[in-house]
């Protein structure tokens, strides 16, 4: 018999989601925690599993366990065996007239602070049986989790990504230059490209998809700033924008405050066409849909449309 038939066998819910809360957690007594089982049966069905996939899919580190590179393959594929059955389960109670289920979001920086706690208000009002999860990280990050099954559903910035995953847009976004107030020679609400360099750069960490979109912009016209300091989070960036540290490019939804109020003011660089992106929902390509996630995917639509709005006029106010 060969290793396939009787890893099928034992292919049971309980071992799928030990796999995939391994990969969260990190350890796997923090893993078993989480499905309510104690570590010595967890251990138990690694061993079983282990043995029916003839290879090792939990190496112990210095801090806790990971999963092998074996171990992400049938983690990946377990997600994704659970959330069909949870779509499933979801789609009788839809034929019995109830709304429940849980939802695995992921979120890029941006939209994941500045758009999703008014859009979950907005879904916990009207299907409060139905529980969402979130993960905030960069946009590459967030992309990963979604092909490893960590989260089955993603919103990110990103313009491209795995042929794997599919990308549906939904809400146009604007990257915006912003200072404190009176720091830079603003013209109209613009800033000619080359005084650039007298400025440093405020900027986001690798695998932001904004900061993808400023560098690749900066690359396009040749200009170097003064300099570059990476700071972790949008927050932090505007932050030292307001105390006058250097200028920097974020999201139009993370600024409209600031600008709104007078901490910070934006601009557009001069002679150049505005650096416009999309949010996008992310999901495997192929994978359907539960009732749940589409009853969030069109809050989130119908949520954001008023953000949009909200954001634009700020930003257009502050030039």
């Amino acid at each position: 018999m060969t290793a396939t038939s009787p890893l099928r066998e034992l292919w049971d819910t309980t071992r799928m989601r030990l796999l995939v809360e391994i990969d969260r957690q990190g350890s796997v007594s923090a893993a078993a925690s989480a499905i309510g089982i104690g570590q010595p049966s967890a251990s138990q069905h690694l061993r079983l599993l282990e043995a029916a996939a003839g290879q090792q899919l939990v190496e112990r580190t210095g801090r806790g366990s990971r999963l092998t590179e074996a171990g992400r393959l049938l983690a990946a594929r377990a997600a994704q065996a659970l959330s069909s059955l949870g779509a499933a389960e979801e789609e009788l109670g839809a034929l019995a007239g109830l709304q429940t289920g849980t939802i695995h979001l992921g979120a890029s920086t941006a939209p994941g602070v500045y758009l999703l706690p008014d859009t979950l208000g907005c879904f916990r009002r009207s299907y409060p049986g139905v529980t969402v999860e979130v993960e905030v990280a960069a946009s590459e990050e967030i992309l990963k989790r979604l092909l490893s099954g960590r989260v089955q559903l993603a919103i990110v910035g990103a313009a491209a990504a795995d042929d794997r995953i599919e990308l549906e847009p939904f809400l146009e976004d604007e990257i915006v230059g912003v200072a404190k107030p009176g720091l830079a020679p603003l013209r109209k609400g613009t800033l000619a490209p080359a005084r650039l360099t007298e400025f440093l750069l405020l900027a986001r960490e690798p695998g932001s998809s904004s900061q993808r979109a400023v560098d690749n912009e900066l690359r396009t016209i040749g200009i170097k700033p003064a300099g570059f300091w990476e700071l972790g989070s949008s927050e932090a960036i505007k932050r030292a924008a307001r105390e006058g540290l250097g200028v920097a490019f974020l999201s139009r939804y993370a600024v409209a405050e600031e600008v709104e109020r007078g901490d910070l003011e934006s601009f557009r660089l001069s002679g150049r066409p505005p650096l416009l992106r999309h949010f996008s929902v992310a999901r495997l390509a192929g994978r359907p849909l539960s009732p749940s996630e589409r009853s969030f995917i069109e809050t989130l639509t119908s949520c954001c449309a008023k953000q949009a709005d909200y954001a634009a006029a700020c930003v257009a106010a502050g030039r």
